[in-house]
């Protein structure tokens, strides 16, 4: 919860996917997510990452 901006992943496709994200990359800790769609933020998530 630093402000820090630690990767961005560009979708290529429109419409229902999804995106592994591997959390043997990040630290312990508290981290937010969120969806932009046309530059506009469509939902933020919380993800709670533990030892």
């Amino acid at each position: 919860m630093q402000g820090k901006q630690l990767q961005q992943i560009a979708l290529t496709q429109r419409g229902e996917g999804a995106e592994l994200i591997s959390a043997s990359q990040l630290a312990p800790g508290m981290y937010l997510y969120a969806l932009i769609a046309d530059g506009q933020e469509v939902d933020v998530k919380r993800m709670i990452l533990t030892e």
